[in-house]
């Protein structure tokens, strides 16, 4: 699939989609080593700040110059008084290969206007390479003067824009992160928002599977609050030493404000201060071949100033602190495309595995999973929550507000415009 995307990508755009843990982030990944090995220049972008730490990039808003504008006219009017940075943003995509923006759903159709704007007149001649899928998070809309009053469009499918850049779609269909075939074929309804007697009947008995609950598993929560709650109480009760690891953050520009700098750190996958004790639940949250993947469990063991000794599957690991920075790209002298880091943080890759948000478990794949579906604000957030199981023996879906099956008919819904996107 490596090559054959990469054979389009010389005179196409692509769209790489498919459901959760069919491997998009691992291909896309794949993809961005391949061009580099070439000597090509890639631009990585995330339509969100967790998105662009994932695939290791910049956000779209900050590569763009997009500023705090919604739509095209507002970003016409912006760009009077920005001409210098626009003119590096030109210059800077006329030499480029490759545009990836990962997380493509969460893109609004208004923001696809601004990419398509910024794209047209730069003298751009490379391929974009759109991933995601439209049946998880949808764009979040903000309140602003748009463009086309009549428009209610939402999607970046939705817009003109879609059709100027006409992506070829690729979809992704082997499910990579799970290996039982029905819990697989119960996702992929879910997926696009079937809830039959099937379904239901599956997910009613995920929701009587309290056994695991001895097991000390991971929760997943719809809101920052009952996430923090959780892993303080836990680590209190937790026997033994606490140790404070702070990161390590080098400011490479010091220019950059403060807001810019607290935004990206809110999205990193690691904390600015590490709070643990011997003895208790990890998870891994990054990806490290041969040693661990993002969302694997382990047990600390030892804990020392620059290393962390942690169990998993019967054996010993050193992990230690991994560098995460926030990047720009820049022309050198030569014309050549250059990632310049503004700041670096040195942390180590893991968290407390009591309970993560269903927002930051993005990318994950977790063995012993509860999912607590009490606060669901978004179309397809019981399906990226669910998603993350890697075995559905070891998933307990908790409920407290009523009638679990009128629920799941609240929850378990796809807009009308995606089905008629995906032809379902």
């Amino acid at each position: 699939m490596k090559y054959k995307l990469m054979e389009l990508l010389k005179t196409k755009n692509v769209f790489l989609t498919g459901g959760a843990g069919v491997g998009k982030s691992y291909l896309t990944k794949e993809i961005i080593s391949e061009h580099k090995t070439s000597l090509k220049h890639v631009v990585v972008l995330g339509s969100t700040g967790i998105s662009a730490v994932n695939i290791g990039g910049q956000t779209i808003h900050s590569f763009f110059a997009f500023g705090i504008c919604n739509s095209l006219d507002e970003l016409v009017l912006q760009d009077r008084k920005n001409k210098k940075r626009i003119k590096d943003i030109k210059e800077i995509l006329k030499s480029c290969d490759l545009i990836i923006i990962d997380e493509i759903s969460m893109v609004s159709s208004s923001m696809l206007d601004m990419i398509r704007y910024r794209v047209e007149g730069s003298g751009f001649e490379g391929s974009f390479l759109f991933v995601g899928d439209f049946f998880q998070l949808p764009p979040i809309m903000k309140n602003s003067f748009n463009s086309n009053l009549f428009s209610n469009a939402i999607y970046a499918f939705e817009s003109s824009s879609w059709e100027f850049f006409d992506p070829i779609v690729v979809e992704l269909s082997e499910m990579q992160r799970v290996k039982d075939e029905y819990f697989f074929n119960i996702l992929s309804k879910i997926r696009v928002g079937l809830l039959d007697d099937e379904v239901e009947e599956y997910l009613l008995r995920l929701s009587k599977n309290k056994d695991i609950l001895q097991n000390e598993p991971t929760f997943l929560y719809g809101r920052n609050k009952e996430v923090n709650l959780t892993n303080t109480q836990k680590l209190l009760s937790h026997k033994g030493k606490e140790f404070i690891l702070d990161s390590e953050i080098t400011l490479h520009d010091k220019k950059l404000s403060q807001n810019k700098i607290q935004g990206w750190l809110n999205a990193l996958p690691v904390e600015e201060k590490l709070a643990l004790k011997e003895g208790i639940p990890i998870l891994f949250t990054s990806n490290k071949w041969g040693k661990f993947y993002n969302g694997e469990r382990g047990i600390i063991r030892e804990i020392y100033e620059d290393s962390i000794l942690i169990e998993k599957s019967d054996k010993l690991i050193k992990a230690e602190r991994q560098d995460f920075s926030l990047l720009e790209y820049k022309q050198d002298k030569n014309g050549e495309l250059k990632e310049k880091a503004l700041v670096t943080i040195s942390q180590f890759p893991i968290k407390l595995a009591y309970a993560v948000t269903i927002h930051k478990s993005q990318g994950m794949g977790i063995d012993n999973l509860v999912c607590n579906i009490d606060n669901i604000f978004t179309p397809s957030q019981f399906y990226v929550a669910v998603g993350r199981a890697t075995d559905p023996k070891n998933l307990y879906i908790e409920y407290s507000r009523g009638n679990f099956s009128n629920y799941l008919r609240n929850i378990i819904k796809v807009s009308d415009e995606v089905r008629r996107f995906y032809g379902v």
